[in-house]
């Protein structure tokens, strides 16, 4: 695996930076705001409809257009932080995601309203990459880093509940503006925070661009992203979805093509090689894909057969966000004493074993008695899984890489939940449709088929996890 090559930091010595807890702090917080904020307009999204009169198919891209350019620029954003500065692209992306916010919350109508949710996300893909590079450079010490780690995966893990949870609320009891809003006091405090604590890093050698790997990357993961969400609303068999998938497909592997022959690739090759990191990425998306599918398809049972209020909705998300958060944590203290493979093979387990769980739900099933528990079961298991295997993926990683690879950790988890979604969708709906007439019943068969192919999509990435991480791989 390719060695640490020199780096230009404000400080050279090697030591352990006195600031590195706070640092992380502060990244933490960043990294929660980037998560949150892609989840806490949904229950927002009825009140914000009805006061800018916003057609239907207006409101998807409320969230579809975040998500778009979040994953579409993640890749420029890593490889922009590498070259010109993981600190200064934090920055930017904090002062740029707040900016949007503002003209978001105020926006008296649906174009300002789209149009700023996608700059959003926009400066977020400069934000996300950034601040998770800057977590690998400024932790020298195995051990903290791993601690480290579990930390910042349980703000990964817990932003979207929280999201779903501070978006009832301030709806609710406030307005939908709120919801965006909130930012800003938000990131004035960690902009401030940032600037004393942060300690500045990037890639060593000049400074050169990839401009035919830039255009054919960033095009190519936005055409895929966005003809997922156009199988959401159309189908997999419609035009605009196969037009869109197939040329995202097409630019990608002109994007690989391009990076293999570059002499300053947008994307080193050799940041995916190694067998273990590439095995990580593919968890991660499977991991992606069964985890936002399930929030969606617990939200709609909630709320569609057990009539739950938002408000009572992102609450009764709670128990996994707890979850997540204790199994991160604990799975950062233990990347010491056991293989990271131990941690990422018992955490899977434990979320095929939970999301299966609610595989056999009916319209009368009880909170108490199995949707909080197996939502506690979930997040324990993808908390300890999901922190353990984003480490993998930037272990051992050349510090002149560390912004792209954490970038693609990013990607894989979004494009898994887009694709997660889709695709779920159609089998949740063709089972409800063949169930008869549309019932609370037929709407349950539905669901619960989505949670038990959820927990096959977890099984597959637990046997890729058996055969593709060493048994003697510790996280380090």
């Amino acid at each position: 695996m390719a060695q640490p090559s020199a780096e230009t930091t404000s400080e050279s010595s090697g030591s352990a930076d006195p600031r590195r807890w706070l640092a992380l702090a502060v990244i933490a917080a960043a990294q929660l705001l980037v998560v949150l904020d892609a989840s806490v307009v949904n229950i927002a999204l009825p009140s914000a409809q009805q006061a800018l009169g916003m057609s239907d198919v207006a409101k998807q891209w409320v969230v579809t257009g975040y998500s778009l350019t979040f994953g579409g620029l993640l890749l420029l954003g890593g490889k922009l932080a590498d070259l010109h500065g993981r600190k200064r692209l934090f920055i930017a992306g904090l002062v740029g995601f707040a900016l949007a916010s503002a003209v978001g919350g105020l926006a008296q109508n649906t174009e300002t309203l789209l149009a700023a949710r996608a700059v959003q996300g926009g400066f977020a893909a400069f934000l996300a990459p950034a601040g998770l590079a800057l977590l690998v450079t400024t932790f020298t010490n195995p051990a903290e880093l791993g601690k480290a780690f579990g930390i910042f995966g349980a703000a990964v893990g817990t932003g979207g509940v929280v999201g779903m949870v501070l978006g009832g609320v301030l709806t609710e009891y406030g307005s939908w503006r709120w919801c965006l809003l909130i930012n800003l006091p938000v990131v004035l405090l960690i902009l401030i925070a940032a600037v004393r604590v942060l300690r500045d890093s990037r890639a060593s050698g000049p400074v050169r661009y990839d401009l035919p790997g830039t255009v054919t990357g960033t095009l190519g993961v936005g055409a895929l992203i966005y003809g997922i969400s156009q199988a959401v609303e159309r189908g997999w068999l419609s035009l605009p979805t196969l037009a869109f998938v197939l040329t995202g497909l097409v630019l990608l592997g002109a994007f690989v093509w391009i990076e293999h022959r570059s002499d300053a690739p947008m994307m080193p090759l050799r940041v995916v090689r190694d067998r273990v990191r590439g095995s990580g990425y593919a968890v991660v998306f499977l991991i992606g894909g069964a985890l936002y599918a399930f929030y969606l398809f617990l939200t709609y049972y909630l709320q569609v057969v057990q009539d739950y209020t938002p408000l009572r909705t992102g609450l009764a998300f709670v128990p996994i966000g707890v979850g997540i958060f204790v199994g991160s944590v604990v799975a950062g203290r233990l990347l010491g004493r056991f293989s990271a493979r131990v941690v990422v093979i018992t955490g899977l387990v434990a979320g095929v074993l939970g999301i299966g769980w609610l595989g056999f739900i009916d319209p009368t099933t009880g909170f108490w008695t199995t949707v909080m528990p197996a939502q506690l079961v979930v997040g324990l298991g993808i908390g300890a899984a999901l922190t353990t295997v984003m480490k993998l993926t930037l272990d051992g990683i050349n510090p002149d890489d560390s912004g792209v690879a954490s970038a693609l950790t990013n990607a894989m988890r979004e494009i898994g939940g887009a694709v997660g979604i889709s695709a779920l969708n159609v089998v949740a709906i063709s089972v409800t449709a063949a169930a008869g007439p549309l019932t609370d019943g037929a709407l349950t068969d539905g669901y619960a088929t989505a949670f038990l192919v959820s927990a096959a999509v977890l099984a597959v990435a637990t046997l890729l996890a058996v055969f593709a991480v060493k048994p003697d791989r510790v996280a380090h």
